[in-house]
């Protein structure tokens, strides 16, 4: 959302944006005064985010939603204000445990910008993988690869071939993610035999999917060697190439376990079950030499005693290093860690709600919208 609430910022022009106001009054003032879509969805998604990082998720839903909803007539004369609406109201409700509202909101983002904008339009463009990204993180992987395979297509077909590649290059990644070595192996060749893998714009990215796969089956020093040897200037932010597992509760292993053999639910949800939402923000360096150090709890929600394993899984992680001036001591990143479970609806209830195994989902906070998912 922090990416979203600056790119509205640098559109907006300056007659419109609100100065020398606390953001309470800036977001009632708005809404009184219908104020134009733009400036709506820069105080909205600032004010969501504001929340957000109380907390209160459902609040910060729920303002987006109203945003959304005061917006859509405006579709085709704004277009991008809106989808930025969607996207931040996707990844809210990605973080409240609501996937159905978090599918359809990414859905939304891709459709009002396809239908209102020209194809080589750049926030067409940008938005492009949205859709498989969404299946990768529901941990759908097959829509996930027939969605990045048709971005694929649809790119040659326009003659975008840069696109084209960055797709492939998503298949890689999504290969390597799942375990499947020889087909991520096999589109990296692909990718690499294309005349626009020397492209300079995809020089980084083509180092880091190597990279990634390389780090996959190498051990420590390998790593460390790997690292060095790619190319990578103090200007750009880190890129992380390696992390360990996040450890799952003991209920999601259970529940992994028992799907493999297409048996019965070990832990059924109960019609009295409610999972409560737990969060922590957590801060780290980034050396130069792209490993981690100093991983902190900043603050969270009031326990964090379940949040201590992840400061090791940080400890461990390794990214992209840079050439180093005397004294650097790297890049800070903070990260918002949520662990809550899932909407839906329990046997023998009629009441849809959070409840089943806890999932952790991850969100940058400091870069633009860079979030991983894993089970917990």
């Amino acid at each position: 959302m922090i990416a979203l609430l600056l790119l509205l910022t640098t559109q907006i022009a300056p007659e419109i944006v609100v100065a020398g106001k606390r953001l309470d009054d800036a977001y009632r003032e708005c809404i009184q005064q219908a104020c134009p879509p733009l400036c709506d969805a820069q105080v909205s998604i600032a004010y969501a985010e504001r929340q957000f990082r109380e907390g209160a998720y459902v609040k910060a839903r729920n303002t987006l939603a109203a945003a959304a909803s005061r917006n859509k007539r405006n579709a085709a004369t704004a277009p991008k204000p809106l989808a930025a609406i969607y996207e931040a109201y996707a990844t809210v409700s990605r973080h409240d445990g609501d996937m159905d509202a978090f599918r359809t909101a990414v859905g939304r983002q891709v459709r009002v910008l396809r239908d209102n904008l020209p194809p080589d339009d750049p926030a067409v463009l940008a938005a492009a993988f949205a859709t498989g990204d969404m299946w990768a993180q529901l941990g759908n992987a097959r829509s996930a690869e027939l969605s990045y395979h048709a971005v694929e297509r649809q790119a040659l077909q326009h003659g975008n071939t840069i696109l084209a590649l960055q797709a492939v290059l998503r298949r890689v990644g999504l290969a390597n993610a799942h375990g499947d070595t020889a087909g991520a192996a096999r589109l990296m060749t692909e990718a690499e035999a294309r005349p626009d893998a020397s492209d300079p714009t995809l020089r980084m990215a083509m180092q880091v999917v190597r990279l990634r796969l390389a780090a996959k089956r190498a051990d420590d020093g390998q790593v460390d060697r790997l690292v060095r040897a790619i190319d990578h200037d103090a200007s750009t932010r880190p890129v992380l190439i390696w992390a360990p597992p996040y450890k799952p509760t003991a209920e999601m292993a259970a529940k992994i376990n028992t799907a493999k053999f297409d048996v019965v639910d070990p832990i059924p949800t109960r019609p009295s079950d409610y999972g409560p939402i737990q969060w922590v923000d957590i801060g780290f360096w980034i050396r130069p030499d792209g490993r981690t150090s100093e991983p902190e709890i900043l603050r969270g929600s009031r326990s964090t005693a379940w949040a201590k394993d992840l400061l090791s899984q940080i400890s461990d992680r390794r990214y992209t290093g840079n050439a180093a001036t005397a004294g650097d001591p790297g890049t800070y990143l903070v990260e918002r860690f949520t662990l809550r479970g899932t909407y839906l609806v329990p046997t023998g209830s009629l009441v849809r709600r959070r409840a089943g195994p806890a999932e952790l989902q991850v969100l940058d906070l400091t870069e633009p919208e860079k979030s991983v998912t894993a089970h917990r």
